[in-house]
């Protein structure tokens, strides 16, 4: 941005500020006494935007409802959008840091405050209205946060999921090892590599340790494992999907709870188990040396290869940090069963794959 003098000073406009204000002039701008079916302002914001939204396992399109014959014909126009982020361009938001530029960034949080605390004082609404859409900013907010929390989360927990092509590769050379096959690779028909898979399930899965094996042989209780928990599960798709030609390719991995929990670590009580001594309290500003340290410095370098600056990945995870501390003090997440069945915990104690 140029300033008066001529020198320029450069902003940014953090990952889902725009997104926020695209957002929050939409939900102004529906009829919210004439929604399709039982949808919410967000869902139906959303509906407009990609033309599908999920409801658990089903969908609702929106060739499947009535759109409001009302909606867009009033709420925050785009040049009261425009103007109001300009003006967060502009300027120096009311905050610091010892090392970053925090107050050169524009949060999705600065550009709700800005557009919400116009309303009252702009010609262009009724008294009415500004009252309204000032209602409306609080599912809006909801969502952004949900999305930002998502963002940290998933970077906390980069490296405890696993891609679908790993866990499908490994399941591939058990279901050949079950059935005394080989399997094709880029270097033609091989036998399954017994290294392979026990890497895998001491190192990812976290439920076998060396005294489970000789050499790279299973014992009783990893060929049980494979047969009982994969295996099986395996049989169980296959039969349920019977008619059609069995392909491991085909099969949904998170059929299989054992795998399930590798697929999709992407949930606070994931974070909780994988990082009992993460704090969140402690998360401005961690002691060194501490595990709240280490993950934080993990997640800020993984949230700079997803769009963020250092400055933006610091206040998204302050945020997101500050809203989970009661959250965190209050899970359980040694309510879930052990699904080994016999109440133990692998790799030291962490309870991170049981």
């Amino acid at each position: 941005m140029r300033n008066a003098d001529g020198s320029v000073t450069e902003r940014e406009i953090a990952p889902h500020a725009i997104g926020a204000a695209a957002l929050y002039a939409v939900v102004t701008r529906l009829d919210s006494d004439d929604l399709p079916g039982d949808l919410g302002l967000i869902e139906t914001a959303e509906l407009y935007e990609t033309g599908e939204v999920r409801r658990g396992d089903d969908a609702v399109a929106v060739e499947d409802v009535s759109l409001g014959e009302a909606d867009g014909r009033n709420g925050i126009p785009v040049t009261y959008t425009r103007d109001a982020i300009a003006d967060l361009l502009a300027t120096d938001a009311d905050r610091s840091h010892p090392e970053l530029s925090v107050e050169r960034v524009v949060t999705p949080e600065d550009v709700l405050d800005a557009m919400e605390e116009g309303l009252a004082d702009a010609p262009v609404f009724s008294r009415g209205e500004a009252g309204e859409f000032e209602r409306r900013r609080e599912p809006v907010e909801a969502r952004v946060r949900e999305r930002q929390r998502e963002d940290v989360v998933d970077a906390i927990l980069a490296e405890a999921t696993v891609s679908t092509e790993r866990v499908a590769e490994y399941v591939e050379h058990v279901y050949a090892w079950d059935g005394d096959e080989d399997i094709e690779t880029d270097r033609g028909t091989e036998a399954p590599d017994p290294l392979a898979m026990k890497v895998f399930e001491t190192e990812t899965l976290g439920r076998f340790d060396e005294d489970d094996y000789r050499g790279t042989a299973p014992t009783r209780p990893v060929e049980e494992f494979r047969r009982e928990r994969v295996i099986r599960a395996l049989t169980r798709y296959a039969w349920r999907n019977r008619g059609d030609a069995f392909s491991v390719d085909e099969v949904d991995l998170g059929e299989i709870p054992e795998l399930q929990t590798v697929l999709e670590s992407n949930d606070l009580a994931d974070v909780k188990r994988r990082f009992p001594d993460l704090d969140p309290a402690e998360w401005d500003d961690p002691p060194a040396d501490t595990e709240t340290a280490r993950i934080k410095a993990e997640t800020i370098d993984r949230l700079r290869d997803r769009g963020y600056s250092p400055a933006s990945a610091e206040l998204t995870s302050r945020t997101v940090m500050r809203d989970l501390r009661e959250e965190w003090t209050d899970l359980d997440v040694d309510a879930s069963d052990d699904a080994s069945g016999d109440g133990s915990r692998r790799n030291g104690g962490d309870p991170t794959w049981d």
